[in-house]
């Protein structure tokens, strides 16, 4: 299987309210399980960041689907490319609790040690 990641930052149209969160983070737990998807989503009122890893196909496919995703503007790619293991194997997505929150602690929370792996990962690629 060829693995795959892409790190790719975004503005969001309007800051997310807290059941607009919820869902999406739902949502996207269930596709990343569905296609063998994992990796690490920051979410700031002004920009997402996010990491995503797995097959090549699906990453890819996956990607198409954010850049079409009316509730952002502005994807750019910051770093792609295929690894030879997951940096973050056991997240099907950052945020680790269904209480939002819990995510917008999570998610505000830039000195955790993944969101730091998360930009080493960006200034080493």
């Amino acid at each position: 299987m060829d693995l795959y990641y892409l790190i790719y930052t975004s503005v969001p149209v309007r800051p997310m309210n807290e059941p607009e969160l919820q869902d999406l983070l739902r949502v996207a737990r269930e596709a990343n399980s569905r296609f063998d998807v994992t990796g690490l989503l920051i979410s700031l009122p002004e920009s997402f960041i996010q990491l995503i890893e797995g097959p090549r196909a699906n990453i890819e496919q996956l990607y198409l689907n954010i850049m079409a995703d009316k509730r952002h503007y502005g994807v750019t790619t910051l770093r792609e490319g295929l690894i030879d293991k997951r940096f973050f194997p056991d997240w099907a997505m950052a945020f680790k609790s269904h209480d939002t929150r819990q995510c917008y602690q999570k998610a505000l929370s830039l000195h955790d040690d993944k969101v730091l792996q998360l930009f080493d990962i960006i200034e080493t690629s």
